[in-house]
């Protein structure tokens, strides 16, 4: 790959990242909903800091759901929605140009990811004792891997001829689903729990967060290859309406 294109490809997302922040209030939303829903439901049961649980099995599921937003609702959604959108139909219209996209695209919500989950950490970890850089390091190798896991049903979700706003009610009803049979699998132990956990995308990132995934190459291979097919496909079956095309 040219560096040219990856140069492109790397000044496109600083514009993605840049729109992003345009928006303070979803961003900073995006950050502080889910530690205050953390603080919340501890609070509900009887919890109150310093707590003496395990800081990272008690928040798995929440970094689990906060990994599959981004890829869902930043990632994916917004290669809808720009794709619809003016600049995209006048522009992304041969390879290379949908390659330098889907990258800018991909290399924007990579880092966002990564600051939602240092944020996270930064606001929910204090209350389970001091802050640690090798910890938060830890978390956000297996946070990333999470991401990419969302980002495979993400992306094949771009490929269906639908709308920004339809996206955003299929997106809404698979995060709703994950979530929906991860609590019914949280709480129970029949063999029929464990099967909806085994396929449930929600669950595994879960089980990522709460163990060493290093430790798991199998599972590290199987995720990258199946991303990687994912973007293929999504890079050679993205559906771009040139601007002509109208005429």
């Amino acid at each position: 790959m040219p560096n040219t294109t990856l140069q492109r490809a790397t000044r496109l997302s600083l514009i993605f990242i840049k729109e992003q922040l345009k928006e303070p209030t979803a961003f900073f939303w995006t950050i502080l909903s889910p530690a205050a829903l953390f603080y919340l439901l501890a609070y509900s049961k009887g919890h109150t800091p310093p707590y003496t649980s395990n800081y990272i099995e008690t928040t798995a599921w929440f970094y689990a759901y906060i990994s599959s937003s981004v890829a869902f609702f930043g990632f994916s959604f917004y290669i809808i929605g720009r794709r619809e959108s003016g600049f995209t139909r006048s522009f992304i219209y041969k390879l290379e140009a949908r390659l330098i996209f889907l990258l800018g695209q991909f290399f924007a919500y990579s880092l966002i990811s990564i600051l939602y989950c240092l944020a996270f950490y930064c606001l929910t970890r204090p209350s389970f004792g001091l802050l640690s850089m090798s910890e938060a390091l830890h978390i956000a190798v297996r946070f990333y891997f999470c991401f990419l896991l969302f980002s495979i049903p993400g992306l094949l979700l771009t490929l269906p001829p639908i709308t920004f706003q339809n996206a955003n009610t299929f997106f809404s009803i698979a995060s709703f689903s994950m979530l929906i049979l991860g609590i019914y699998g949280a709480s129970t132990s029949s063999s029929s729990s464990s099967l909806i956990q085994a396929f449930n995308p929600l669950a595994m990132a879960n089980d990522i967060i709460s163990h060493e995934i290093m430790d798991n190459q199998q599972l590290i291979l199987a995720i990258v290859a199946l991303f990687l097919s994912a973007f293929l496909l999504t890079l050679h079956n993205l559906r771009v309406n040139p601007v002509w095309s109208r005429y």
